[in-house]
């Protein structure tokens, strides 16, 4: 055990040591966790299926760094990395989510770039000896699932058993990637229920994680460029089109074995998938795409339509490319398309979104105002679009994917937490307004100010509110304390006046102190928020002032709260926003 301690120091807040039996007996498994990037940094994140009598906040109190040391941030995080829970306080037996751990620095542990973390654990019991001897060779006959061999074994479908029944197939059956397509002939190992009466099973199989029984191996790239690999990724680096188009899509590829279909003269035919694949979105909608050189009738076709339900037929042409099999879709199926520019309001602000590629999902069984997602295809990553981008269009069920010559990009995660950069004014009065938001544009504000000026034949001497910019236009402010003339003798003197009436609004008193000390601004300003050569184009109108008080310093001034994505947009895009509340 001294080896192992040393050897593992680094990972001890995730080491689950069941048992301390001998070493004869003794073996080690791995629990697998998931690497996920939120705002530039890897996070750990351990996968948990929810139990009977579960909730959220229960849970995620009991787990990680983060929830003991920041649980406000962790919730946000949780939320992030948990697209699928509209509802955290609605959440079902038998769903699984992510929950959050503790942040990683670069390269901690094996895997960290690909996104799993295998962790080694250590059981009592031999495992692998215990499941070999407690499993049944099968091969797949006509009508035979996966779930009819599992319930066969485990009882109905949908029972605990059944569930844990189904955990163990995956086990032994790594290879099996999709539970749904199996085919005739194929080799396969069945669990037997026997092994949920096993002393050891509870402590191993019913914990917290994914077991799984050799850790994933991977070469690490000498240069530690931080490029995801994806397991169908080839040796020179491009990933399949078809396993592409799918990533993006967010589907399930069906290109293994043969589909079989009754032919009208009473016979059959059968489509090869390893040829003719079948992408199946996540709204049921089926897609097969068929190469110039194979063919089919439309006798043929029709049979498949009246089968499938939602089934298309997309041309990949003689060579298919990802770009050539999005086209391909939006061709066949022209009622996926996402109608472009797309427009997104809220008080205060609107954001217009146009793109090439965009898919819109069935949103019969959603609230959402827009569920579909928008492809791009990038020449360079400097086109990448912007990650509170990303979060923002999340919120209206609109997912923004991402290609690189033909490869799926990793995704990225925003979380929008309090943005230090966001200044606040209350304006008690004018004159609370006029200092707060000189102090806000980085002018110079003195209360109190001698001056000298003529008036009526005198010199008059007196104390005056001035601002004026560091190395700029300066003017007194007159919040209705001069009378008669005294203003207009001012001017004569130099000096500028900012006259402040009583019932100003806030905006009239906000475009004359910029009119008055020369600072460029812009009502109701337009900003482009994408680069001009990205497939993704997008811009933002705001109601509110857009002004530069110094060289490469721009404030947005608005009276209606923003999205704190879109101020974090707003940051990155170098302007920092100053609401008045």
């Amino acid at each position: 055990m001294g080896c192992w301690k040393k050897l593992h120091v680094p990972l001890m807040g995730l080491l689950i040591i069941i048992a301390c039996a001998s070493e004869l007996h003794a073996e080690i498994l791995y629990k697998r966790y998931y690497v996920h990037s939120v705002n530039g940094r890897d996070l750990l994140s351990e996968p948990y299926k929810i139990r009977p009598n579960d909730y959220v906040i229960k849970i995620l109190k009991q787990k990680g760094e983060i929830s003991r040391t920041n649980f406000p941030l962790f919730l946000n995080i949780f939320k992030l990395i948990n697209h699928h829970i509209p509802n955290i306080n609605r959440i079902h037996p038998g769903e699984r989510i992510f929950v959050p751990l503790k942040w990683l620095k670069t390269d901690a542990l094996p895997g960290q770039k690909r996104g799993i973390v295998d962790v080694p654990f250590i059981t009592a019991a031999p495992v692998r000896e215990r499941l070999a001897a407690n499993t049944t060779a099968h091969r797949v006959k006509p009508g035979e699932s996966v779930s009819q061999l599992v319930s066969q074994q485990f009882g109905p479908m949908g029972s605990p058993a059944f569930q844990e029944g189904v955990k163990l197939f995956r086990l032994i059956n790594p290879k099996i990637s999709d539970l749904n397509h199996i085919y005739i002939g194929q080799r396969l190992k069945i669990p037997k229920a026997g092994l949920l009466d096993e002393p050891w099973y509870a402590s191993v199989f019913q914990a917290d994680g994914e077991v799984v029984l050799n850790a994933t191996k991977q070469k690490e790239s000498s240069t530690k460029t931080g490029r995801t690999h994806y397991k169908s990724e080839a040796v020179h680096g491009t990933l399949d089109p078809f396993e592409a188009l799918t990533q993006l899509l967010g589907g399930v590829l069906l290109n293994r074995g043969r589909y079989y279909f009754p032919d009208t003269t009473g016979g059959d035919f059968s489509v090869d998938l390893s040829k003719t694949p079948i992408l199946q979105l996540p709204e049921g909608r089926r897609i097969l795409f068929i190469r110039r050189d194979l063919s089919l009738s439309q006798a043929q076709r029709k049979i498949m339509a009246d089968h499938f339900k939602k089934l298309c037929f997309a041309d990949t042409g003689d060579q298919p490319t990802l770009s050539r099999l999005l086209d391909a879709i939006q061709e066949s199926a022209p009622e996926m398309r996402l109608p472009m520019p797309l427009s997104f309001s809220e008080a205060g602000m609107t954001l217009s979104l146009s793109a090439h590629r965009a898919f819109k999902y069935d949103t019969t069984h959603s609230k959402a105002s827009f569920r579909g997602v928008v492809i791009s295809e990038l020449t360079h990553p400097s086109q990448r679009s912007a990650l509170p981008l990303v979060a923002y269009l999340q919120r209206y069920g609109l997912t923004i994917r991402e290609a690189l010559r033909g490869k799926v990009l990793p995704t990225g995660y925003f979380s929008p937490l309090k943005n230090l950069s966001l200044q606040e004014i209350t304006p008690y009065t004018h004159k609370v307004y006029i200092q707060e938001l000189a102090k806000a544009l980085g002018l110079l504000y003195d209360p109190d100010v001698s001056i000298s000026f003529t008036y009526a034949g005198m010199q008059i001497e007196a104390t005056a509110h001035m601002v004026r910019q560091p190395e700029g236009n300066e003017a007194l402010v007159d919040f209705g304390e001069l009378y008669g003339d005294a203003a207009f003798a001012i001017e004569q003197s130099g000096l500028q006046v900012i006259s402040i009436h009583k019932g100003d609004y806030l905006h009239t008193t906000t475009l004359k102190l910029l009119s008055t000390l020369e600072i460029p601004f812009e009502e109701n300003p337009r900003i482009d928020i994408t680069e001009g050569a990205a497939p993704l184009t997008g811009s933002l109108t705001i109601d509110g002032i857009l002004t530069e008080p110094s060289p490469l310093v721009k404030k947005l001034i608005v009276a209606a709260p923003l999205p704190a994505e879109i101020t974090a947009l707003l940051e990155e895009k170098g302007v920092s926003v100053i609401l008045i509340r």
